[in-house]
């Protein structure tokens, strides 16, 4: 955890420099921003959040010279919003059907307010006419057609490119640090690199939310291994059954543990990636092969009692 246990200041400056500029909102749009910043704080106790999201201006500061400590405090706050501004529309965008209309304008006008507040950080840095916007946008279209393509296309395990996409504006800070310190042209390489973190992470996720996401399985990219290792028809849906089926017999986290390795050699063979940004995803990896681990410790125990065939047919219904 030293990528992250290095920077407890940096993330308890941060957030409490969100909390009180959300404090500011008008009521109530305050209280209900206050309310997702914390479901999203570290520092208010053990809550899942995206780490690489503000903390990747500290880590890019170990290789990129000339970032100020103010500029990576502005740029890591920016995320923050610009975080809760894509939680906003994903969340309009996913359950959009089961929220009221109050619900909806209210996520919508939150969303643009925390967008706002993105743009006043990094605005203190990037003037409009700065080519960083430029990338802004490239960033945002990608995004746009990742979540447009959500449903329509099988999740592809294989293609980091594809599986960072929806996190794709969080690779804005790095083109802007590189922007001021001259160093563009290795904006490529690092967008590479951040790229296959941000993969490791989505294959990360996607074990972790299999069982939310098998009413739509092609958005996760742990199911779409599923099906390779099992050979599930393209008009066969996948149920609990299967997956379990999958995991315990067919060794496909220890397919997902590979690739996430896998990906974390390409990042190393690339130069001058900070090292907070490898350890991140080493952690990631070795996250998912402490995961395969116990499953395959589990089946041994089971199919040397004799006692894995029952398991597989009860756990259908847990």
């Amino acid at each position: 955890m030293k990528w992250r246990e290095r920077f407890e200041s940096e993330i308890e400056f941060i957030f409490s420099e969100a909390k009180r500029e959300i404090a500011l909102f008008p009521a109530p749009l305050n209280e209900i921003g206050l309310g997702l910043l914390a479901k999203v704080n570290p520092t208010e106790g053990n809550v899942s959040t995206n780490y690489i999201t503000f903390l990747l201006p500290y880590w890019l500061k170990e290789r990129i010279s000339g970032s100020s400590d103010v500029m990576c405090e502005d740029l890591a706050i920016g995320n923050i919003y610009a975080m809760l501004h894509f939680f906003l529309m994903d969340d309009v965008m996913d359950a959009g059907a089961l929220m009221n209309k109050v619900e909806i304008r209210d996520a919508l006008v939150l969303g643009q307010l925390y967008q706002d507040l993105f743009r006043q950080r990094y605005g203190r840095h990037f003037a409009a006419e700065s080519p960083m916007w430029k990338d802004y946008r490239r960033y945002i279209e990608a995004w746009g057609v990742a979540v447009s393509q959500e449903n329509k296309q099988q999740a592809d395990p294989y293609d980091p490119g594809k599986l960072a996409a929806k996190s794709a504006p969080v690779k804005l800070c790095a083109a802007g640090m590189l922007q001021l310190s001259g160093g563009r042209d290795s904006l490529p390489e690092l967008e590479t690199a951040i790229d296959l973190v941000l993969a490791t992470l989505q294959l990360a996720d996607d074990w972790k939310d299999w069982r939310e996401d098998l009413s739509e399985e092609s958005c996760n990219a742990f199911l779409t291994l599923v099906r390779q290792r099992i050979s599930i028809p393209p008009d066969q849906p996948l149920d609990e059954r299967k997956v379990k089926q999958a995991i315990y017999r067919a060794h496909a986290l220890d397919c997902l543990a590979d690739l996430a390795e896998a990906y974390g050699k390409r990042l190393g063979s690339i130069p001058f990636v900070p090292e907070s940004l490898t350890a991140f995803q080493l952690s990631l990896a070795e996250e998912i092969r402490e995961d395969a681990r116990l499953a395959e410790e589990t089946t041994i125990k089971l199919a040397s009692g004799g006692s894995l065939s029952y398991f597989l047919s009860k756990i259908s219904k847990e």
